[in-house]
């Protein structure tokens, strides 16, 4: 029985390749998006509000093979609420990952991607303060020290008529600042070799 599914995974694999073969591509494209990041709620008595996620993104895609390979800047920000205080922080991650992806029917007006970024995230948390003394009143927010953490991002999407790319995806880079994320991007190059 293992044999059996073993041996069908494979031909479905190479079905897919061959498939997703037939129509040849551009070798390089670039990618400029935008998108809604939301922290993800693992805190007790917190409350997680979307927050918004630039990014651009250069590719190279393989003559022979259905992957392709770059590198991708973005940065997001989305705050966190502490209900119990009534305080609101705010999270910033700017991240740099090498990134690459398996695609479906590459070229085609509708294709598949999966795929996955790895790199490094800088990684911002501001709190709010309040500074009450007897000649002055301020309130505002501070911000610590930056860290540098690595981080991971598993993704998928859809990319319609080679030039508008939809993609959803996780970021792991520290507990605080985990998020989900889903992006429009709209890609230059790329797309159908004439």
């Amino acid at each position: 029985m293992k044999k059996r599914i073993a041996i069908l995974f494979a031909a479905l694999v190479c079905c897919a390749t061959s498939f997703a073969q037939k129509v040849e591509v551009r070798r390089l494209e670039g990618e400029i998006g935008v998108g809604l990041v939301n922290g993800v709620n693992s805190f007790a008595l917190d409350a997680c509000n979307a927050g918004p996620k630039l990014y651009g993104e250069l590719r190279y895609n393989f003559r022979f093979l259905p992957i392709d390979v770059g590198l991708q800047v973005s940065g997001s920000y989305f705050h966190r609420e502490i209900e119990s205080q009534a305080e609101r922080q705010k999270s910033k991650s700017y991240n740099v990952m090498a990134v690459a992806d398996y695609n479906l029917f590459r070229g085609r007006k509708f294709s598949v991607f999966a795929g996955v970024g790895v790199g490094l995230g800088v990684l911002d948390m501001s709190y709010p303060i309040n500074i009450t003394a007897p000649d002055a009143h301020w309130a505002g927010y501070s911000t610590g020290d930056g860290k540098n953490k690595p981080c991971f991002s598993p993704r998928v999407g859809i990319e319609l008529f080679n030039h508008l790319r939809l993609t959803v995806h996780y970021m792991a880079e520290e507990k605080a600042n985990n998020h989900f994320g889903f992006s429009i991007g709209a890609v230059l190059g790329g797309g159908r070799k004439r």
